[in-house]
C-alpha cells in the first residue's frame, strides 16, 4: 500500500459550523475503458456583486515572460530534464488557516460530504507562482 497523500480532507460536522467557501465543481467523464471522472473546480465562480476566490488569490508576476530564457539554457546542453508538474503542486501543504476557503460538497449515496483541500490546487492563477516560490525558496 502506498503513502497516504493527504491532497484532501473529510470536514466534520462542528466544522462545517464554521464561516468558508464552499468551491463549485462539476464532473467531467473521460472517454475511456474505466470511465474516469475528474472534478473541475470554478475558483472564478462569484455570487451577485461578492468577489471570487480568485479575487483573492496572489497572482505574482507573470511567469511566461521566463519561458525565452529557460528555452534557451535548455538548448545550451547536450541533456535536457522536464517533469511532471501535476505531482509539484501536490507536494504544497495549504496553511490550516486557509483550508476552509477550499471546501467542496461531495455526493455520494445520496449524503452531502465535505471535503476541503489540503495541497495546493492545480489550476488556480496563483499556482505558478506558488510553486515557483517554494521550488526558489527550497534550492
Amino acid at each position: 500500500m502506498g503513502s497516504i497523500k493527504k491532497i484532501i480532507e473529510k470536514v466534520t460536522e462542528t466544522e462545517t459550523e464554521t464561516d468558508a467557501y464552499y468551491l463549485p465543481h462539476r464532473a467531467v467523464f473521460e472517454n475511456s475503458e474505466t470511465t474516469k471522472i475528474r472534478f473541475v473546480f470554478d475558483a472564478t465562480a462569484r455570487e451577485g456583486n461578492n468577489p471570487s476566490l480568485k479575487d483573492y488569490f496572489l497572482r505574482g508576476p507573470n511567469l511566461i515572460e521566463l519561458i525565452l530564457d529557460i528555452l534557451d539554457r535548455f538548448l545550451m546542453y547536450p541533456i535536457g530534464l522536464s517533469v511532471d508538474i501535476e505531482k509539484a503542486f501536490l507536494q504544497i501543504s495549504v496553511p490550516p488557516e486557509h483550508k476552509d476557503f477550499l471546501r467542496f460538497f461531495y455526493s455520494h449515496e445520496n449524503n452531502e460530504i465535505v471535503y476541503r483541500y489540503c495541497r495546493l490546487m492545480f489550476g488556480t492563477c496563483s499556482s505558478p507562482f506558488l510553486l515557483a516560490a517554494s521550488i526558489n525558496l527550497t534550492y
